[in-house]
């Protein structure tokens, strides 16, 4: 393998045209040697719209060896690219060598998120619109087989029939928002989201900050067990009274093998942070993450105003969606300001600001209805593709027996009290 020093000069020898400079998209912050010279040769050019000769350039940097002026381009072009891959490997784990001495398991959480960050970078994120016109049709037709096979819905199935009858449930990449003012019911809805995506055979990730993993398996018993055909009631579950118990014993042997993982904490982490749940999902490669409580995960920087982890931890959220191509639904409180309990908050009522709401590609509002305690209202809010034929829908809601489903009731639309 030849020397960094070699290659780097390499390439500032063979940057002499338009061409070549398009060709080169590395920062001049990925040289180790020969940073200077770079940046002389687009100065260079963007003064006088010519490159400097190898003459000049090695009178300028005499450093640079001259015996490389015979390299192929492209072979510099991909050893220098690994070359800087190399360098920012080993800095992600020097960059850790205190902590990882300290404390390894929260290292190596910050380890991975560094080498995610690498990954990212190193991969051709760019890709010119008309070469890839090939593949955006493949991508339909996988697309329409999907429909085909799913009962017309791509992406992953959701609660909602309102969204499920766009064709399109949560999509890779996406991030969705619920929010409501507390006992509202958003852990319920988290289940419901979870248990709908793994009864349809997706793989899905549940994150609660607010319950325990023992607390929120019992509420996931009785939603999945509806799912499946059987009636049990939250409250005997959670407190031991009688229950048809060979029933139960059937229930979760039938479970065994369901994709559904759920979280409560990240071991050797004092609490849940962004930087922990990209392991979680590098780790388990899901395909749909469900947060409950994103206002409890940890932006990872104490010192700014709250509003301001909120926005890093939110728009963060969604770059993680994005970088793992996974749809991610978080739920999160309303402010105090929302204090009718059977009026949808706001936007501007989301705790800690609107920043979750803009990141995000679909947002929903979730209330209580008045003089119907089985029922809540879901208010769509943002619906960033395509166009919903209602405004927000009426779910069932009774979930001590597990039951949470929409009815066919449009009450939003219809009812000039809301």
């Amino acid at each position: 393998m030849q020397s960094y020093e070699y290659i780097e000069s390499g390439i500032i020898l063979n940057l002499d045209n338009k061409e070549a400079l398009k060709k080169f998209k590395h920062p001049v912050k990925d040289f180790a040697k020969h940073g200077d010279a770079f940046k002389f040769i687009n100065k260079h050019f963007d003064d006088y719209g010519t490159f400097p000769s190898s003459d000049t350039l090695v009178e300028n940097f005499p450093t640079i060896d001259p015996t490389a002026n015979s390299l192929n381009l492209d072979y510099a072009i991909d050893s220098f690219k690994d070359q800087v891959l190399f360098r920012n490997i080993v800095a992600a784990f020097q960059s850790n060598k205190e902590l990882l001495k300290e404390t390894p398991k929260k290292a190596l959480s910050h380890i991975q998120s560094s080498l995610n960050d690498i990954e990212v970078t190193y991969d051709e994120d760019v890709i010119s619109y008309e070469t890839d016109a090939e593949n955006r049709f493949s991508e339909w037709e996988g697309r329409s087989k999907k429909r085909k096979m799913g009962e017309g819905i791509m992406g992953i199935p959701t609660p909602f029939k309102s969204l499920n009858n766009t064709g399109v449930g949560w999509m890779p990449g996406e991030l969705i928002a619920l929010f409501a003012r507390p006992t509202v019911g958003k852990t319920w809805m988290c289940i419901q989201v979870a248990a709908t995506a793994m009864m349809n055979g997706h793989k899905t990730l549940l994150i609660s900050t607010e319950m325990p993993v023992s607390a929120i398996s019992l509420r996931a018993d009785v939603v999945l067990a509806k799912m499946m055909g059987y009636n049990f009631s939250h409250s005997a579950l959670r407190t031991g009274q009688p229950i048809d118990e060979d029933k139960y014993k059937e229930f979760l042997q039938k479970l065994n093998g369901r994709p559904l993982l759920i979280c409560d904490h990240i071991q050797g982490e004092s609490s849940i942070s962004l930087e922990s749940i990209a392991a979680l999902i590098r780790k388990h490669n899901p395909e749909l993450v469900v947060l409950d409580g994103i206002y409890l995960v940890s932006s990872g920087d104490g010192k700014k105003a709250m509003w301001e982890q909120s926005h890093s931890l939110f728009y963060g959220m969604k770059t993680l969606a994005l970088s793992t191509n996974t749809p991610v639904f978080v739920s999160t409180q309303a402010t105090r300001e929302a204090a009718n309990m059977f009026e949808p908050p706001r936007a501007d009522q989301v705790a800690f600001g609107d920043a979750l709401i803009r990141s995000s590609d679909v947002a929903m509002a979730m209330c209580r209805v008045e003089n119907e305690e089985n029922q809540r209202l879901v208010q769509y809010q943002k619906y960033r593709d395509g166009v919903l034929s209602v405004d927000s829908s009426i779910m069932d809601w009774d979930v001590d027996k597990g039951y949470i489903e929409e009815t066919d009731e449009d009450v939003w639309n219809n009812n000039e009290d809301f």
